[in-house]
Parts: structure tokens; sequence; C-alpha cells
């Protein structure tokens, strides 16, 4: 199992790049990064104070992971999460593609639909149809990452052939996980995601969590095997804790979240503690 660390990625914490290099020394596997192009102020009272106020003002995800692929060699680089339904399509297909060239291929893709506000802010779909959006625009880009040519007819999203380059280093494009909970959006994200990416603290019973999503798995055909599973901790977690992951079947573990004591100064040490661990739990 691979370790990887996600920075809140605001101007107060260690520059993206800084800190990738921080990461690849002491052989973390990845950098993760999440997202909001905006946050509604009408949205605040849902979030406690320090957390929007750190939301407020997270660096654009794909330029980070950029500086972040500048600096390095092996570190792969991923969203936790991409909002793709807050982007225009061909854009964020270009963006997504020329990121995958520039990092030689190093990119993962964890994508969500984000909160109803913030939806609501930046498109016309109904937060009722997000998982099916959600899945007609997957459909849309792996069309735009592969064909020459590319047309699309779904839903949501439908266009007569368009040239749109680059294509991704990695052949169907970055691998996509899907940030989803609950047995409904599991469902809806199965025929499409590469692997799934769970929060720890989304669930009381992990264990149960993953069994069932292989079940779903299976009664979608999929082979379960063949998905990565990424788990984001939250807190400080064990090295015991970060074993039983490992012995779940997940792929890789990523710390940083929710941590405690959350002062970027603290960000270096933090990492030099887990260091140990990245041989131990591989």
């Amino acid at each position: 199992m691979h370790i990887g660390f996600v920075s809140m990625n605001t101007p107060d914490d260690i520059a993206p790049d800084v800190l990738a290099r921080e990461l690849e020394q002491r052989g973390f596997e990845s950098l993760w990064v999440g997202e909001h192009p905006q946050i509604p102020v009408s949205a605040a009272g849902s979030m406690p104070p320090a957390l929007l106020h750190a939301q407020q003002r997270i660096w654009d995800p794909l330029l980070s992971l950029l500086a972040a692929a500048q600096a390095t060699w092996t570190l792969r680089l991923g969203t936790a999460v991409a909002l793709p339904l807050e982007h225009e399509l061909f854009t964020f297909a270009k963006q997504v593609a020329t990121l995958d060239r520039f990092s030689a291929g190093r990119l993962l893709l964890g994508v969500g639909v984000g909160v109803r506000a913030e939806l609501a802010v930046s498109s016309s779909i109904a937060w009722a149809d997000r998982y099916r959006a959600l899945s007609d625009m997957v459909a849309a880009l792996r069309v735009l990452w592969t064909d020459d040519e590319a047309e699309h007819h779904g839903e949501f999203y439908d266009f007569e052939p368009v040239w749109c380059h680059p294509k991704p280093q990695q052949q169907a494009g970055p691998p996509l996980l899907a940030a989803a909970t609950g047995p409904r959006a599991i469902g809806d994200c199965l025929p499409w995601a590469d692997g799934w990416l769970p929060g720890d603290a989304a669930y009381r019973d992990l264990p149960a969590a993953v069994a069932d999503f292989r079940r779903r798995a299976e009664d979608a055909g999929r082979d379960p095997a063949t998905l990565d599973l990424t788990v984001m901790a939250w807190g400080d977690p064990s090295e015991k804790r970060l074993a039983r992951y490992r012995d779940l079947g997940f792929t890789r573990v990523v710390i940083g979240g929710g941590r405690r004591d959350g002062d970027p100064s603290t960000t270096v040490p933090f990492l030099d503690r887990y260091a140990a661990m990245v041989t131990e739990l591989k």
C-alpha cells in the first residue's frame, strides 16, 4: 500500500512545488489537492469558520499540480477532489490532458459532485441529476481524450465531431476515482469509475463498506480486483490503523486531512513522522 499526502493548498500552506519535493524525498507516493472554484456566500453557515476561511482561498488544483509536477520526477499527483460539473467540458478536457502530458502520466483524478449551492452557481444541471450528468461528462471526456475527431451525444453533453488536443499521456486518460458515499451514489459511479475514493471519517464500519463496495462492483459487472481503492485517512492515524487499511486491500492511504494541528509550520515534522511507515506499509 502506498502513502500519499493531502494539502489544503492555500497561500498559508507550503507551496505545492516545495511540498512535492519534500514528499518525494521522503518516499511518499503522491500529493493530493482539492478545489472550490467558488463558494456561495449563502452557504457559509454550513461550514465551520476555520474550514471556511481555508476553503475560500484554495489555489487552483490543476495549476498547483503542474507546479508540483515540474519539481518532481516520480511523485504521483491527485485531486481530492475535482468537481468536473463546475467546469466547461472542453476546457477541462484540455487542461487535464495537458497536465497529464507535462507530468509524464502521473495524474490521478479523484472526482465528485461537490455541494448543492456550488453546483447551482456553476451549472444549470439540477442537483437531482448530478450523478447522471457526471456519468455523461465522463463519457464525453473519455471520447475527447482518445478520439482524433471526437463526438458525443448524451443527455447532458452533445456535440458533433471536434478536434481537442493534446491527448493525455495515459491511455484513455488519467484514472478516475469516484469520491462517492452512499449506495445510490456508488452505484451510479461504478459503470465508469476506475476506483473508489472514500474518506474513513464517513464510515463507522469501513470494512463493511469495502465489502459492500466490492459486492456492488460485482453486481455491476466490474471485477473488484481491477479497481483502485484509495482511502482518505482523517486526523493522525496510527501505523496500526494504516496497516488495517492495507489489509483491507486499499491501494493507497492519503494522510494529512483533519490534522489536529493544522499549522503549516508543523507539516514537515508531520511528514517526517510518517516517512518511516512508507516502506513498512508498501
